[in-house]
């Protein structure tokens, strides 16, 4: 996989994660469009580097991702490179019943379902295109959600992205789609302010060590690191 020369499309890339991959793939040549629900945010990063391209749009909305997809082939049809990196962590008590529960229906509409829709829809764009690849963003709480028990939504949302990304990419190969996968651990963002505030007042030794939970800079240059080295599975 060449990460020079693409046009790529991040969900999600104003902020943190996204964002941070934004910053890198643009030094690496590429021409990049990304999308989001927030246009203030989208705005922002667009205001820093004037050459992104910004799309507002829900991942979790079926009109949207149908107005996305219609967008890149109008008027980016040399896209070849998807980012499913769009996502939300809530905390939930699951002991206070089914009205807590729906906090979390989001969660799973934008992580897993935005992702696997995206995806498949974004199968005939990418066929055929040189260098065609897509990029999914799990986490290490797919693995190991009882490190983090207040977060069940988003651990097994995301462990729905893993098991779907490997059958993907088991079912594209003849097409010639590369298919990535990126696996975080903690990373120092601000996907969940509250459930960071409150472990970073448990442990602040460990949540300023950088080496422990990087930034999301220091995340990404060392996991592009290991994919252009021709991993397609980078673990937490």
């Amino acid at each position: 996989m060449e990460f020079t020369n693409n046009t790529i499309l991040i969900t999600g890339g104003g902020s943190g994660i996204g964002y941070a991959m934004v910053e890198y793939l643009l030094n690496k040549g590429n021409e990049i469009i990304i999308c989001g629900r927030n246009l203030k945010k989208l705005e922002e990063a667009q205001e820093k580097h004037p050459e992104i391209h910004i799309i507002q749009c829900d991942v979790a909305v079926q009109e949207d991702r149908e107005r996305l997809v219609k967008t890149i082939e109008e008027q980016y049809p040399q896209t070849n490179f998807l980012i499913n990196n769009a996502g939300i962590q809530r905390n939930i008590d699951l002991k206070k019943g089914v009205e807590e529960l729906e906090k979390g229906r989001a969660e799973v509409d934008i992580n897993m379902w935005g992702t696997i829709y995206l995806s498949t829809m974004f199968i005939p764009v990418l066929s055929g295109k040189e260098n065609a690849c897509m990029l999914n963003v799990c986490s290490g709480l797919a693995f190991a959600s009882d490190r983090f028990p207040e977060t069940p939504v988003y651990s097994a949302s995301k462990a729905g992205v893993h098991a779907f990304t490997r059958s993907l990419r088991k079912q594209v190969e003849d097409l010639n789609i590369t298919v990535l996968e990126i696996i975080p651990p903690m990373v120092d963002t601000n996907l969940n302010p509250e459930q960071s505030e409150h472990l970073k007042a448990l442990d602040p030794e460990r949540f300023n060590n950088p080496d422990i939970i990087p930034s999301p800079e220091v995340y990404v240059t060392r996991t592009f690191a290991k994919l252009e080295e021709g991993a397609i599975e980078v673990k937490y």
